[in-house]
């Protein structure tokens, strides 16, 4: 069947048995996304708490519902539009396969491919499911994914492939005997195609608070609703006082707000035409200190073209020639290929190659055995010639910016090795340096990474192109060919920049060691033999068009092919992460004061001095909605990784304020006879106010917009005691006895807040 492959009507058949190469897809349903929102421990918590409000008929309090609503409606609607983009950035990415049908080879998307189809694989292909091998010219499969084997396994006619290992040598057809559910990765889900999942370092912290907080949150509401209830045997007021008290321990939103600023960042980057394949792998690179990348697609654009050639003994045409049928003969696609067969009009003889031996990235060369008893080869010179005088020589060729190919002769069959071979000339292919690549790495140096170039080239090419990039360090290179197995890798990393000749394997092992240095890694390049770096890397980068493996091995596919994207992805998820940072602060004021007013009124056998009503609008305006803005505010530094002393140097001297001066105007109020009602306006008042100072502090840097904003919130907040809060159960603080108290908390809340913080930053998070 092989060279005629299945019929139009043996696929149909096929697919109407359900025998196709399907893959569930691996975005969130729709019904998950708003099963996630909608049934949550807050949540249920909430809907209790409005029971009993409503049990007490004081609907007005009942307005708390009003953010948990908007937050699940947002929250929902963000990530069913994140889901569906992503999807459609999935579809754009998904990998062709050649298949013979009907007796001619097709390209068709690799979820289209059914039980019994004929598959071509090469070079760098990632195998869509299990088969059976038809026929093969040396076919080297790397399974490392699978078994965790990395050594390549040289398959012949009749052995199986399976589904998620990629080739690395030489080219095959392949029979399907297993696709979709039934192949070997999906079986194990674990197949290649899958990124690699980072947990999200930002979402366990607010998790952990979380969990904390559940612990904390009901023992402390039946507490206080028995004291307040015992007290003065008043239900309806035990009730709402303990209602306003765990509302305000819960900090609605913020794990809603995280995930959906994860989930707005990844739509950006859609729209720059960056492939986001998981939400947490964008903090993941945001957190990135170190960039290792290849030379080919980064520094330089790929776009290989044939400089010159250097005959020894021959003419400069029959170098190229013998180069351009090694070529065919071998059937390689790649941009040295492509640049030594430009302009080609060579056609092999039928019967005229007898056999070949495929590149693949340990040998770094390929050679055809031709009829007639001429074998010859092409490669990197250190792994073809021996003679010191022709090594200088490459060298030289190679210091001057030249990927240099050495074509030699063998008198005898090659097979793995070659006997004496005679060099037959020089073929020096020249890549053409990125334009905007000084630029970029200025910008990512600035930005506290550093950048190690990790590449299979000669060392010399690959420092010389590093220089002309003006790459710190680049003189600093190291020939990795030389470097033993048992090398210190830890103190390679460190003294060197520059890495040239590096198998994969070696690439490996020097991000392994640049992570057991405490580095947070990225690995960006374009080929199979950056596979297995991207998956060791914290953080996969791949460009698109060269390589189905190395897309799939990625956590990012900059499908534009252009580098420079990394830039917007860089600071998407520094500007998620920087964002989400400040206005946690603002969510767990709340929650702090929350649960030390409770504890304070529990001792104090007193009612909550305030309801769940007369909390809405200071949640609004001092949390909800400028939380809003603050998370789009382009904040482009590193992430400091101190998120408890950032949030809680402006959250905890803010609850401790509300604390006192809560505690201190119920006494007042106590003193002075106030009802309820004028000492919970007071009270709230206060809470809002140094809402305000704590959102005036992790504003900053200060600009126009922020000023705008803060300014409308504020007057808002103003009009709201001064008359308009009447359905918040809030009185007017310019009518009766309220007046001076007031005035008093405005004159006193600012400089309060600043002494507060300085001695909380000097003394407690030193």
């Amino acid at each position: 069947m092989a060279h005629t492959g299945l019929t139009t009507a043996q696929v149909q058949a096929q697919q109407a048995a359900g025998h196709v190469n399907r893959t569930a897809t691996t975005s969130t349903p729709v019904s998950k996304i708003i099963s996630k929102n909608l049934f949550t421990l807050f949540n249920l918590i909430n809907l209790v708490i409005a029971g009993l409000i409503m049990y007490t008929g004081s609907y007005a309090n009942l307005l708390f519902l009003g953010p948990v609503i908007a937050n699940f409606i947002i929250g929902s609607y963000q990530e069913i539009k994140a889901k569906k983009q992503l999807d459609q950035l999935t579809f754009l990415n998904r990998q062709r396969v050649t298949v013979w049908r009907d007796n001619q080879r097709q390209q068709i998307f690799q979820d289209d491919l059914v039980l019994g189809d004929i598959i071509c694989l090469r070079r760098g292909d990632q195998v869509p499911a299990d088969g059976r091998v038809c026929q093969t010219e040396q076919l080297e499969i790397d399974e490392s994914n699978l078994t965790g084997e990395s050594v390549a396994i040289i398959k012949q006619i009749g052995d199986s492939v399976l589904s998620g290992s990629i080739v690395v040598g030489g080219q095959a057809e392949v029979e399907l005997t297993a696709v979709g559910a039934d192949s070997f990765a999906n079986r194990l889900a674990k197949s290649a195609r899958q990124q690699q999942h980072h947990v999200s370092q930002l979402l366990s912290i607010i998790n952990r608070i979380i969990q904390v907080l559940t612990y904390i949150i009901i023992p402390l509401g039946l507490i206080l609703f028995c004291s307040s209830y015992f007290k003065n045997h008043h239900l309806n007021q035990a009730i709402l006082g303990t209602s306003a008290s765990i509302i305000g321990m819960i900090p609605q939103g913020l794990v809603l707000l995280t995930s959906v600023a994860l989930a707005v960042g990844t739509m950006h980057l859609g729209h720059k035409q960056v492939l986001v394949k998981s939400m947490t792998a964008l903090e993941a690179l945001a957190r990135v200190d170190t960039l290792c990348l290849d030379k080919t697609g980064t520094i330089t654009t790929g776009n290989l073209q044939l400089a010159k050639i250097v005959p020894q003994h021959v003419s400069s045409n029959e170098v190229r020639t013998i180069a351009q049928k090694i070529m065919l003969a071998t059937q390689e696609s790649n941009e040295t290929a492509q640049a030594l067969l430009q302009d080609c009009t060579l056609q092999l003889a039928p019967g005229e190659v007898d056999s070949i031996v495929p590149f693949s990235s340990q040998r770094k060369w390929s050679a055809a055995n031709f009829n007639k008893h001429q074998s010859y080869a092409i490669g990197a010179p250190n792994f073809l010639l021996h003679n010191q005088q022709q090594l200088t020589q490459a060298q030289q060729f190679a210091a001057a910016g030249y990927r240099v190919l050495a074509v030699v002769q063998s008198p005898q069959p090659i097979k793995t090795t070659i006997e004496q071979p005679q060099l037959l000339g020089f073929c020096l292919i020249s890549d053409e340096i990125r334009a905007t690549a000084q630029d970029t790495f200025d910008y990512l140096r600035q930005q506290g990474i550093k950048i190690k170039v990790i590449s299979g080239d000669d060392p010399q090419t690959v420092q010389t192109i590093a220089q002309k990039v003006q790459l710190p360090a680049a003189n600093q290179a190291v020939d990795m060919s030389t470097i033993p197995d048992d090398a210190d890798f830890a103190q390679l990393v460190q003294e060197y920049t520059v890495f040239g000749r590096t198998l994969p394997e070696q690439k490996q092992k020097l991000l392994q060691a640049l992570q057991q240095n405490q580095h947070k890694v990225a690995m960006a390049g374009d080929g199979v033999n950056d596979v297995l770096a991207m998956r060791q890397s914290d953080c996969g980068i791949a460009i698109a068009g060269n390589s189905d493996a190395a897309e799939s091995a990625a956590d990012f596919v900059l499908l534009n092919k252009n580098f420079d994207s990394l830039i917007f992805v860089l600071n998407e998820g520094r500007r998620v992460i920087n964002n989400i940072e400040r206005v946690a602060a603002l969510y767990l004021i709340k929650t702090i004061y929350s649960i030390l007013l409770t504890l304070l009124f529990i001792l104090l056998h007193a009612n909550y001095p305030f309801y769940p009503a007369q909390m809405t609008p200071v949640n609004a305006l001092t949390v909800g909605i400028p939380t809003f803005f603050l998370a789009l505010q382009p904040d482009f530094r590193p992430p400091a990784g101190r998120f408890y002393r950032n949030v809680f140097q402006v959250a905890l001297p803010a609850a401790v304020d509300v604390t006192l001066t809560v505690g201190l105007l119920t006494w007042w109020g106590h003193w002075q006879n106030w009802s309820y009602a004028q000492t919970s306006t007071l009270a709230v008042l206060a809470i809002s106010l140094l809402g305000f100072a704590a959102l005036w502090t992790i504003a900053r840097p200060i600009n126009r917009g922020i000023i705008v904003i803060f300014l409308l919130l504020f007057c808002v907040n103003a009009g709201v005691f001064v008359g308009g809060g009447g359905i918040f159960k809030i009185q007017n603080i310019l009518i009766g006895n309220l007046q001076f108290p007031s005035l008093l908390i405005i004159i006193l809340f600012y400089p309060l807040f600043l002494i507060s913080r300085e001695l909380v930053v000097r003394y407690i998070l030193k």
